[in-house]
């Protein structure tokens, strides 16, 4: 706890040295979001000790439009949750992953399906206006129905909004070394396509909008205010270790050890690294995000922000992916990758790229 309690004062420090640098110190902020890490590790007065040193040293015209705190399922309880709501938070996204509980384990989760579950209940009952889950589809450790019965009881639950991404295997982990060591084998790509095909339908049957390639929202107001803002190219201010943020010119990360943030925090030099961005990355940048939305990208306003013509520039990966059926009008200059190739999505993104 004294550890924690020193990197909430080191975040404290930084949000009071960023409120003086441009352009934070005029800017107008809009959503929150806790996440990263599992802020639900933190007590409820760290929480509202960071939260209220936001509200006093930047600008948000006295509340939110979305607050969001990212928890596991474990950490909630009718307490907990009564405190994130004294804290301003509006918004709870649950760590769910699946509601089968031989995958859990298999994960390595610390909840059951059981929590999960009473975690989304409890949410709703005690007043959070929009509650999100993550799950994790193309998990190879399964039964015939884990996935069926996973996103039918999802779609059950009093939840507003899905986040679901597939099963990433990490070198440096423990399924990592399994997967190498040939004791575990990865999903392979038939599972993946058809666990994300689905989702895609079983959404649409319960009236879920599908607006971005791993988001599905229970109508246009449950959209992610927050999340939505990076893919539109919007700065952000990341505060915290390993945090990253966007100035609007400028992208920055932070050192992502404790020890050395605190240090370098409590001598006032923020620890952090620039990438400078030129038109022709913001350009890329906003083609990769934009593809990934059901709004698409407006290839003349790109052409019109930033001089780059994605379209003339890659005239025969354009011409290939629309003949496809895989790039598909919105309106007369936006389009948008279908959703039967949006898993391979960012292939069509590469392909666009100027350079």
């Amino acid at each position: 706890m004294k550890n924690m309690d020193s990197f909430v004062d080191a975040v404290i420090r930084e949000i009071q040295i960023r409120s003086g640098q441009a352009p934070w110190h005029s800017s107008l902020f809009r959503t929150l979001y806790f996440g990263g890490g599992t802020p639900s590790v933190l007590s409820v007065d760290q929480a509202q000790r960071i939260v209220s040193a936001i509200g006093s040293c930047l600008n948000n015209e006295g509340s939110w439009a979305e607050s969001t705190i990212e928890v596991n399922p474990e950490d909630v309880s009718k307490e907990s949750l009564r405190g994130w709501r004294k804290c301003g938070f509006n918004r709870i996204s649950i760590g769910v992953q699946s509601f089968d509980d031989d995958q859990l384990n298999w994960m390595n989760r610390k909840h059951s399906a059981a929590e999960a579950i009473e975690a989304i209940w409890l949410a709703k009952s005690e007043g959070f206006e929009k509650v999100s889950i993550d799950l994790i589809y193309g998990i190879p450790h399964r039964s015939e129905k884990s996935w069926t019965d996973t996103i039918e009881k999802a779609f059950y639950l009093p939840i507003d909004h899905i986040s679901c991404y597939a099963l990433t295997i990490e070198p440096k982990t423990v399924l990592g070394a399994r997967v190498k060591k040939d004791i575990e084998k990865a999903a392979p790509d038939k599972l993946i396509e058809n666990d994300y095909s689905e989702l895609c339908l079983m959404a649409q049957h319960n009236g879920f909008i599908h607006y971005e390639v791993s988001n599905w929202a229970r109508s246009e107001e449950n959209k992610a205010i927050h999340n939505t803002s990076y893919w539109e190219g919007v700065p952000y201010l990341g505060l915290g270790a390993g945090a990253h943020g966007f100035d609007g010119n400028r992208r920055y990360s932070l050192v992502s050890n404790n020890y050395k943030y605190i240090s370098s925090i409590e001598s006032r030099v923020l620890p952090e690294k620039f990438e400078e961005l030129t038109a022709l990355d913001r350009s890329n940048e906003m083609l990769m995000t934009g593809l990934r939305t059901s709004n698409g990208v407006d290839f003349e306003e790109l052409k019109q922000l930033w001089g780059v013509d994605h379209i003339l520039d890659n005239a025969s990966a354009w011409k290939r992916w629309v003949e496809a059926g895989a790039i598909i009008p919105v309106d007369e200059n936006r389009y948008r990758i279908s959703e039967r190739c949006w898993l391979i999505g960012d292939s069509i993104s590469a392909d666009l790229i100027s350079i």
